[in-house]
């Protein structure tokens, strides 16, 4: 499951967001890992969880030193560096 909020605590492009978006971003992926692995079947495999990171100010509103207990990596978004504008 790979998770591409965009963008938690910023109103970047008129997105509605609220303050505590921050920690609602940790408290969504501490869910949602803990339910794909009761979920899990007996073997050795398991749900994959990711999420789609973008930028510094990306980074600096999510709870990166608490979202990375997790998940299992971090998909760093680095197209259109040179502008889709």
């Amino acid at each position: 499951v790979d998770i591409d909020w965009e963008y938690p605590g910023l109103g970047t492009a008129g997105i509605k967001y609220r303050p505590e978006d921050k920690q609602n971003f940790t408290s969504m992926l501490r869910v949602l890992r803990e339910t794909l692995d009761a979920g899990k079947r007996p073997g050795p495999d398991h749900y994959l969880l990711t999420i789609a990171a973008a930028d510094r100010e990306y980074v600096e509103n999510i709870e990166l030193n608490r979202v990375t207990a997790y998940l299992d990596w971090i998909n760093l978004m680095s197209y259109d560096l040179y502008g889709a504008w």
